[in-house]
């Protein structure tokens, strides 16, 4: 847990948010052969792939594919369902943002994003450096490694952290 700013930050692995708590983000930890993590930057912060759930989409996986698919240019396959952030702010509900993981199977020409209309600058790293570049606290870190034994387990994707950025 963290906190700042009257804003608390509790993550919850391997479960769904309860039915009444509103969904307000789906984002996701985009993966490479590599095993690097696909970031991007927007209004100079780093951020993760993803984005608001809108009417049009079936479920959250549809939320990341598009989502993913108009920030970054990048097809996914086999997202994998992380857990969810839980964000409560006082005088409000709390609200839960999830947390995905995917295999990045194609990037594709770079376009502008359709909700603010420029391109963002997309970058392939090691996890440990989108940490860094995230500056989310320590509730990031767990949200990580669950990203990270998904890769590991399911993708058998290398974890070096060696390995050199990509910005594009």
């Amino acid at each position: 847990m963290s906190s700042a700013d009257d804003v608390v930050y509790l993550w919850h692995e391997g479960v769904y948010p309860p039915m009444e708590m509103h969904v307000s983000q789906v984002y996701g930890y985009v993966f490479d052969d590599q095993g690097r993590v696909t970031v991007l930057c927007d209004d100079s912060m780093w951020n993760l792939p993803g984005g608001r759930p809108e009417s049009t989409d079936e479920n959250q996986v549809a939320t990341l594919v598009r989502e993913v698919h108009e920030e970054v240019q990048i097809e996914i396959a086999d997202p994998v369902y992380l857990g969810f952030q839980e964000v409560r702010r006082r005088g409000a509900n709390p609200y839960a943002q999830l947390r995905m993981a995917a295999r990045a199977i194609r990037f594709l020409d770079r376009k502008p994003d359709p909700d603010k209309g420029r391109v963002h600058v997309r970058r392939r790293c090691s996890v440990s450096e989108a940490l860094a570049l995230l500056d989310w606290g320590p509730v990031v870190e767990e949200q990580a490694k669950a990203a990270v034994c998904v890769a590991q387990s399911r993708w058998y994707l290398p974890m070096d952290e060696m390995v050199s950025g990509y910005t594009d």
